[in-house]
């Protein structure tokens, strides 16, 4: 029973950690890129990198701020590696399908593949850096 809780906590604590994150980034990135902003047209494999980048250095940050897994049963803390970007992934993506509706201008990591990479990194780093 408690294995059980201690996964479902868990995942939902990375998910939340790479939801806060994955919001905060592209604020940020948004206010920084929009007085500068020319075309629409974003390289693809460019914004591929800078996802795995933000995503990378985001998990430093994390692991800097909260340097300590909350659960310490390391197959446990796998299970994060698999579902938090999946999920950070479709939420991502809903996200963009919400703003494509109300006509609000897309950023890259409204998608799938750049929500997704963005939080595997993330989780990556935690997974391998936090102690």
């Amino acid at each position: 029973m408690e294995a059980i809780f201690e996964l479902v906590f868990g995942l939902l604590w990375e998910l939340f950690a790479n939801l806060v994150f994955q919001v905060l980034v592209e604020l940020g990135m948004r206010s920084l890129v929009e007085p500068f902003r020319r075309s629409d047209r974003r390289h693809p494999v460019l914004a591929f990198i800078g996802s795995i980048m933000l995503g990378s250095l985001a998990g430093v940050v994390s692991v800097w701020i909260l340097p300590n897994h909350i659960f310490h049963v390391k197959h446990l803390q796998g299970y994060g590696l698999i579902y938090v970007p999946l999920l950070c992934g479709a939420t991502m993506a809903g996200l963009r399908r919400l703003r494509e509706s109300r006509g609000q201008q897309v950023f890259f990591m409204d998608s799938f593949t750049y929500g997704y990479t963005f939080a595997l990194f993330m989780s990556l780093v935690r997974f391998y850096r936090a102690g």
